[in-house]
C-alpha cells in the first residue's frame, strides 16, 4: 500500500451464538497475524460482536470477517465501502440468500477441514465395514449379536462431490484399499479416485457402492439429490455417510431402509435440522450413527488455519491479486 493511501479497515465479527466464537479471539487473531509479516501494514483492525458494535463499525469497514450468523439485509447501505467479506465457515448459503451487493467478493473457509475430513471419513467406513452401527444397536438392546466382517480393503466407496471435502476423503479411503468412484457436478478426474463421472451418471453408479459418501455444498440442485430411488438403487446391506448438508438426503427414506434392513448402516454428521430436536424420530433408528456436527471440526488447528488462509488472501488482497476460497454465487459454493 503506498504512502498517503487510506489505511485499509478490516473488521472481525463473531457472534455470540457460533460455535466457533471461543477460537476466533482478538489474541488467536493477532498470533495468525504475526506468522504473516508485514501482512497488516497500512490496515486496521477492529473487533466485535454482531450486535451494536458490528452496525456501528460497518461505515467504515473495507473488510468483514465473520464468524457465525449474522442480518446483514441492506449492506450495500450499511457498509458502502465494503469491497470484500470472508466467513469462517465454509457453508455459505444463507449468506447467497441475503441479496449481498453483486460486487462484493465472498470468500470462505472451504478446504479448511481437509486434514480432519480425511480421518473422520475413513472412521465412517470402517465403522460401516464393520457393522458397528448395527452392533452399537444391538448393545442398545441388550442383544448378543455377533457381525463379523471382512477388511475394508477391496470395497467401493462412491465419494459424491470432490471439492476440499470430498478429495480429502476420496484420499484416505483409497489409501486403505477401497476402490473409489467420483461424482461431482464437472465429472473431471480426480488423482484420488478411479473413476470420475459427472452427477448425471449417478443412478447408473450407485449400484456398485457398497458406501456412498455425500460431500456436496447445498445448492438448488443438490438439495433432496438422494432420496428414496436413489437409495434403492445400491446394494442391499451397503451403508451411506453424510459430511455435506442435511437437506442433501432424503431422512425419511433413509430411516426406512436402516428399519427394514435394505441398508446395513448410516454415519450422518448433518443433520436435517441442527440442532437436531431432542423429538426427532431420528434417534432412535436402528443401525444409524448421529454425530452433531463437529466429525469436521479440529479444535487445535481450525481456527489458524482459516486466519491463515484469510492473511494469505489479504496479502492478495492488497496486491490486488485475484483471491483463492471465492464462491461463486451462480454456483452456490
Amino acid at each position: 500500500m503506498s504512502q498517503g493511501q487510506p489505511r485499509l479497515h478490516v473488521q472481525l465479527a463473531v457472534s455470540a451464538g457460533s460455535a466457533l466464537r471461543n477460537a476466533f479471539t482478538r489474541e488467536a487473531v493477532l498470533e495468525a497475524a504475526d506468522g504473516h509479516p508485514g501482512v497488516l501494514d497500512g490496515v486496521s483492525l477492529g473487533f466485535s460482536d454482531t450486535g451494536p458494535a458490528l452496525e456501528a463499525a460497518l461505515p467504515g469497514a473495507d473488510i468483514l470477517v465473520l464468524t457465525g450468523q449474522a442480518g446483514l439485509a441492506g449492506l450495500a447501505l450499511r457498509a458502502p465501502r465494503l469491497r470484500w467479506l470472508h466467513h469462517t465457515s465454509a457453508g455459505v448459503e444463507w449468506l447467497l440468500r441475503e441479496s449481498l451487493p453483486p460486487e462484493l467478493l465472498l470468500t470462505n473457509a472451504s478446504g479448511t477441514h481437509s486434514p480432519k475430513t480425511a480421518e473422520f471419513a475413513l472412521l465412517c467406513a470402517l465403522m460401516l465395514s464393520n457393522n458397528m452401527p448395527a452392533l452399537f444397536t444391538a448393545q442398545r438392546a441388550h442383544r448378543w449379536d455377533p457381525r463379523p466382517s471382512p477388511t475394508v480393503a477391496g470395497r467401493t466407496a462412491l465419494v459424491l462431490g470432490l471439492g476440499g471435502l470430498g478429495g480429502a476423503a476420496a484420499a484416505a479411503l483409497e489409501a486403505a484399499g477401497l476402490t473409489v468412484i467420483g461424482v461431482s457436478r464437472s465429472g473431471r478426474p480426480h488423482p484420488a479416485v478411479a473413476e470420475s463421472h459427472p452427477i448425471a451418471e449417478l443412478p447408473a453408479l450407485l449400484p456398485r457402492a457398497d458406501i456412498l459418501l455425500i460431500t456436496l455444498p447445498l445448492t438448488a440442485e443438490t438439495r433432496n439429490l438422494i432420496g428414496a430411488r436413489e437409495l434403492d438403487l445400491m446394494p442391499r446391506g451397503s451403508g451411506v455417510v453424510n459430511i455435506g448438508r442435511g437437506p442433501l438426503l432424503d431422512h425419511d427414506a433413509l430411516a426406512a431402509r436402516l428399519r427394514d434392513g435394505r441398508l446395513g448402516g448410516a454415519v450422518l454428521d448433518a443433520l436435517p435440522d441442527e440442532p437436531l430436536p431432542g423429538d426427532s424420530p431420528l434417534w432412535d433408528v436402528p443401525n444409524l450413527i448421529i454425530t452433531p456436527h463437529c466429525g469436521l471440526y479440529d479444535p487445535t488447528a481450525y481456527a489458524r488455519r482459516c486466519l491463515d488462509g484469510f492473511f494469505a488472501n489479504l496479502r492478495r488482497f492488497k496486491a490486488g491479486a485475484p483471491l483463492q476460497q471465492l464462491v461463486d454465487p451462480a454456483r452456490g459454493y
